[in-house]
């Protein structure tokens, strides 16, 4: 989308929508990884979302709160996390 200069818009996060969590983590060395997610609730100072991990080759879900700034709007499906029943 973009508005009447060409400038793109960016849609407001809403819960459902499928994004990805730019997570850095702890002595990283600066590295980031993408972690397919879906938004559960959006608080006034962070957001939490739904993730997936794999325990003893098993997904499981997992819900974690996460800053805004670190969502980025994801169009592939993941069914992992898409279709997850459970938060």
């Amino acid at each position: 989308m973009s508005d009447e200069r060409g400038t793109a818009t960016v849609k407001p996060l809403e819960v459902g929508d499928r994004v990805n969590w730019l997570r850095s983590a702890r002595g990283g060395y600066g590295f980031i990884t993408p972690i397919a997610a879906v938004i559960l609730k959006i608080g006034p100072k962070r957001i939490q979302v739904r993730v997936a991990q794999r325990i003893a080759g098993a997904w499981q879900t997992k819900a974690c709160w996460v800053e805004a700034d670190s969502l980025k709007p994801r169009v592939a499906h993941v069914p992992e996390v898409d279709e997850a029943l459970n938060p």
